[in-house]
């Protein structure tokens, strides 16, 4: 079973890209602005997940995440971003949660179309439902998920998001292996940034 102090660490592990959010500010309020351009860009999202647990032909389940990215922009067509997210799953059989953070790479198609891939990595805590092993009612995994999707502009600042992850996960003494999987229905909101504006712009 996981210790109370794991399960601390877990649910604050994710609070690292609010971390790193706020030191990229103050970098980039410090720095001396050359031209009209976006460099970072902070997004949340949330949605539906229908998920396949994976787990002794457990069926479907059904769950929500929530999560954030800090993107930031060079001039390249890959944006590489920071990326946190929770996952929680409930069905009959087994409720999975996992408190992941990675890295994602985004690109562009077009003017409203966003494809990522990403690779995520964190504690993950299954608890049993059905008494399969006598006072074994729940474990714990290190989690590693690769997966991808697509955000699509919608309207000012909102995007639409399609997301699917492969989880993998390992259990029990004898580490027995299972991979979820889980398909997202979501929203992201883009908190709006100005763009940097360089000095001889005020000059008339």
């Amino acid at each position: 079973m996981l210790s109370d102090y794991r399960k601390f660490n877990a649910r604050y592990l994710f609070l690292l890209p609010l971390a790193f959010f706020a030191a990229s500010v103050q970098v980039v309020r410090a720095q001396a602005t050359f031209t009209a351009t976006k460099t970072m860009d902070v997004s949340g999202f949330g949605g539906y997940e229908y998920v396949s647990p994976d787990f002794r032909s457990s069926p479907k389940d059904n769950g929500f995440v929530a999560g954030a990215n800090i993107t930031r922009y060079f001039h390249f067509p890959i944006a590489p971003s920071l990326e946190g997210r929770v996952n929680y799953a409930s069905g009959p059989t087994v409720n999975e949660h996992t408190y992941l953070v990675g890295i994602r790479a985004q690109g562009k198609l077009g003017r409203r179309y966003y494809p990522y891939a990403d690779f995520l990595i964190g504690p993950g805590i299954i608890h049993f439902n059905q008494v399969f092993i006598p006072n074994y009612t729940s474990d714990n995994s290190l989690v590693k998920s690769i997966g991808g999707g697509l955000d699509i502009d919608l309207v000012s600042h909102f995007q639409v998001k399609i997301d699917f992850q492969q989880q993998f996960w390992k259990i029990g003494t004898e580490r027995a292996a299972f991979s979820p999987t889980l398909f997202t229905i979501g929203v992201v909101y883009r908190i709006p940034f100005h763009p940097r504006i360089k000095q001889s712009d005020y000059q008339h």
